[in-house]
């Protein structure tokens, strides 16, 4: 009797996608993590900058104002005083018509 051997065939390597669907996920996930922490920091630093520019709008006011006050008791001195009216003359200092409001627009 004879035993007969079995023959074996090469089987031939089955692969299956859950690795590379894994690490497309993963790298998806990662992706879109990243973008929500890159707009969370953007509309932290909007509002930053948006708080930043109403102080300088209202040192600017501050400012302007102050000037205004200054220019006005100049003109106002160069009615009775020499060298300001030389400092009028020489800088072409006017004022506008204080009824007309020269105020800008808030952002």
């Amino acid at each position: 009797m004879e035993e007969e051997t079995p023959i074996s065939h090469p089987v031939a390597p089955s692969y299956h996608g859950f690795w590379p669907v894994l690490l497309i996920g993963l790298s998806i996930l990662l992706i879109f993590a990243w973008e929500v922490r890159i707009n969370m920091l953007t509309r932290v630093n909007a509002r930053q900058l948006q708080q930043q520019q109403v102080a300088v709008v209202e040192q600017a006011t501050k400012v302007q104002t102050g000037l205004e006050k200054l220019v006005r008791g100049l003109v106002e001195l160069a009615k009775t005083d020499e060298e300001a009216q030389k400092l009028v003359t020489k800088f072409g200092i006017k004022l506008n018509d204080p009824a007309v409001p020269t105020s800008t627009p808030a952002p």
